[in-house]
């Protein structure tokens, strides 16, 4: 009985250290993060970006011309940027995004959702 008894708090110890680790790592959960890219000199900087789905990437034109942030496989589009204005996207599934400016195809610049 008293064996029995052992077994059974045991599995129940154990069993409520899953759970405990379980809930403790929801808890942990990571929150979204904001990325900027500034563009200035006709160029992103900076020019690659790692970041997590559900991020926001901003993009912050601070040249004196308006630019894009175009996705080369038609993922996204920022249309004009404005000098002095910005664009954002929130990114949530995993891949390459490399992208250009639509009016300065030499401007390019790659984003990695992992």
């Amino acid at each position: 009985m008293a064996r029995r008894l052992l077994q059974v708090t045991v599995v129940l110890l154990a069993s409520t250290a899953v759970t405990v680790a379980a809930a403790s790592g929801a808890q942990r959960a990571r929150k979204p993060v904001t990325h900027t890219i500034t563009i200035t000199g006709m160029q992103y900087t900076p020019a690659t970006l790692a970041i997590k789905p559900g991020d926001t990437v901003v993009w912050v034109n601070k040249d004196i011309v308006a630019h894009t942030a175009t996705s080369t496989a038609a993922a996204f589009n920022s249309h004009m940027i404005p000098p002095e204005k910005s664009w954002k996207m929130v990114f949530k599934t995993k891949g390459d995004y490399p992208y250009a400016c639509s009016y300065h195809p030499t401007m390019k610049g790659s984003l990695t959702v992992q």
